[in-house]
């Protein structure tokens, strides 16, 4: 039997802006800008951006859960997330502009050794945007 898969999706277009978007994503709107290299105003989070913010997001959220299933007093979860590219294959010179490794900093506050290791395990195998990144670059995790 096949498990059923669930679809996540978001839309995006151009406001009246240049280099400003606005996503919608289940009815709720957030504005995109893009870099100044591009054109963009910059005062919005950019899409690689917010990408790296979804990983750090994702991170917290599995370890919340993971918490509660497992019994785990967690005063507080926290995660920074970053990521090298080069910015000049954006700009249409011929670079990759593929992110070469990422790095995510998970910061838990009340377990012992023992348990934040099964919390960050948990973290790598539950946690959609790490899987798939980790299939296309390397992810450096690392405990605070």
């Amino acid at each position: 039997m096949s498990a059923t898969l669930a679809t996540a999706s978001a839309s995006c277009r151009l406001s009246n802006e240049p280099g400003r978007a606005l996503l919608t994503i289940r009815g709720q709107h957030v504005v995109t800008d893009s870099p100044p290299t591009l054109g963009g105003p910059n005062e919005a989070a950019n899409p690689v951006e917010m990408l790296l913010s979804a990983l750090a997001s994702c991170a917290v959220f599995v370890c919340e859960r993971a918490a509660q299933e497992m019994g785990i007093a967690l005063n507080a979860v926290s995660a920074t997330a970053a990521g090298d590219f080069d910015p000049r294959g954006v700009c249409g010179e011929p670079f990759d502009p593929r992110f070469q490794g990422f790095k995510v900093r998970l910061t838990l506050d009340g377990p012992n050794e023992a348990q934040s290791e099964a919390l960050l395990q948990a973290f790598k195998a539950r946690c959609p945007v790490y899987t798939t990144l980790s299939r296309a670059a390397a992810v450096e995790v690392t405990m605070a």
